[in-house]
């Protein structure tokens, strides 16, 4: 549901929202929920600002019962230490608020409810949005930083087992504090979402390394230049377990060997990816050659 827009961006409410304004009205919380939710944005906003500033745009902010997302109109098409300023941005924009209402309230010295929550707000969700889970912050930051050290889809799977622990142990950390108090079982409210949040981004990893693969060429062509991966493979080896290896950061080249050592020949990234639309994935690199020998 669109509320209003902003700097060209549209900014929409989750329907799930509702249910918790009613809430707020009724148990006289509302002022709360919207100092979160303007908080959210803020942060959110932050994201956008840096994003537009490296070209990447942004088409809509989505505000959700535990938090908010802003959607790029190519979401997959970021350089890791863009991505790691893109993200480190929202959390600094939290601890600048935080910086900031604590100097006002040293000097004025309000002693209000309001500001104490606006100060516990800001530490919160800039440490939470610290967290290396996905897709938090954090969890977006630790994916960048070993992105730079190996390639996309290898940097995800490694962040996801990472971020399905620390969400296990988050549920179950909510369950031992709710038995001394039912209101913290939000915690484990909280740990069910992100892990659903964690698989989402777990079925995107496909998607997200299959579209790298593909304008990797188009870079190519841009740039001129690229750096090269080697890979040896023996000539029974099908064309889906070479695709496997493939980084999403680096050209491929490949060496393909019988069972004795003895080179057959070499083929390039292009032609595997070529041979796996017009043919089979399953096809094996020693058929590969022979198709293209003829």
């Amino acid at each position: 549901m669109k509320i209003f827009k902003f700097l060209g961006i549209d900014i929409k409410l989750d329907p799930m929202v509702i249910p918790l304004i009613i809430m707020s009205i009724h148990y006289r919380y509302l002022y709360k929920l919207i100092f979160v939710i303007i908080i959210i944005l803020i942060h959110e906003i932050s994201h956008s600002m840096i994003a537009t500033y490296y070209g990447i745009k942004i088409n809509e902010i989505e505000i959700f019962p535990f938090g908010a997302v802003a959607k790029t109109e190519n979401p997959f098409e970021l350089n890791p230490y863009k991505e790691i300023v893109i993200a480190i941005v929202g959390p600094i924009s939290n601890f600048i608020m935080l910086f900031i209402s604590i100097v006002i309230e040293f000097h004025i010295n309000t002693q209000a409810e309001w500001m104490y929550f606006f100060i516990f707000s800001n530490l919160t969700i800039g440490l939470f949005n610290m967290l290396p889970i996905l897709p938090l912050d954090g969890g977006r930051i630790l994916r960048a930083y070993i992105n730079t050290k190996t390639d996309f889809k290898k940097a995800t799977q490694i962040v996801i087992k990472i971020s399905k622990l620390i969400v296990i142990f988050m549920f179950f950390y909510g369950i031992y504090l709710s038995i001394q108090s039912f209101e913290k079982i939000y915690i484990s409210g909280i740990a069910v979402f992100l892990y659903f949040k964690t698989n989402k981004e777990k079925e995107m990893i496909g998607y997200t390394f299959i579209y790298q693969i593909v304008v990797k060429k188009k870079q190519l062509l841009e740039n001129g230049i690229m750096d090269v991966k080697y890979l040896t493979a023996l000539e029974e080896v099908e064309l889906k377990k070479v695709f496997k290896e493939f980084s999403s950061s680096k050209y491929h080249f490949i060496t393909i060997i019988n069972d004795k050592g003895r080179v057959l020949g070499n083929i390039s990234e292009c032609e595997i990816l070529d041979a796996m639309i017009k043919y089979n994935s399953k096809m094996t690199l020693k058929m590969l050659i022979e198709i293209l020998e003829k």
